[in-house]
């Protein structure tokens, strides 16, 4: 019994250390791409962009992310296309009904000077791509919060019972 109780509390601390490194780190980025979007929509130039393809990406634990393929005219005439442009799961289900796309062309912003895809936002999700990253943020602090403040805890009350046990023989 004490063995299954070992292998238990193994796996808590590793989990806790990894929430621990991994919180912060997923808050990070997430607050990265945030101002990534803010950035666009507040700076960036509008355009009409053809919707060259779709694509949906099924992860192995669950969860479906979706992208775009664009391609526009910058005002300069010179042709530019963007790859894998993220959107809003609520925003696929707009623009995507059994499995084909409903729309030809959407509105987006994109930032002149900087080539790819990190330069584009589609304007109609840029709210909602905002709103996901902000709750990233909580729910990587939440994590490393927990993390850290559980690692200490394991690791204190481990460091305690070594002591007693010390002191006893």
């Amino acid at each position: 019994m004490s063995g299954i109780v070992g292998w238990i509390t193994g796996k808590i601390k590793w989990l806790l250390l990894i929430a621990a490194i991994g919180g912060p780190v997923l808050a990070f980025f997430s607050w990265q791409d945030g101002e990534r979007v803010r950035k666009i929509a507040a700076q960036g130039i509008e355009a009409q962009a053809s919707v060259e393809g779709a694509t949906r990406t099924k992860r192995r634990r669950g969860g479906t992310s979706y992208s775009v393929d664009l391609a526009w005219k910058d005002t300069a005439g010179k042709d530019r296309t963007a790859e894998k442009i993220s959107v809003s799961t609520q925003f696929a289900n707009r623009i995507i009904s059994n499995d084909k796309l409903t729309v030809d062309s959407l509105k987006i912003k994109y930032l002149p000077d900087e080539p790819g895809k990190d330069a584009v936002i589609i304007a109609d999700d840029a709210a909602k791509q905002a709103d996901q990253d902000s709750e990233m943020i909580y729910v990587g602090g939440g994590a490393g919060a927990i993390g850290i403040v559980g690692s200490a805890l394991f690791f204190l009350l481990g460091r305690r019972r070594q002591e007693s046990e010390e002191q006893t023989a």
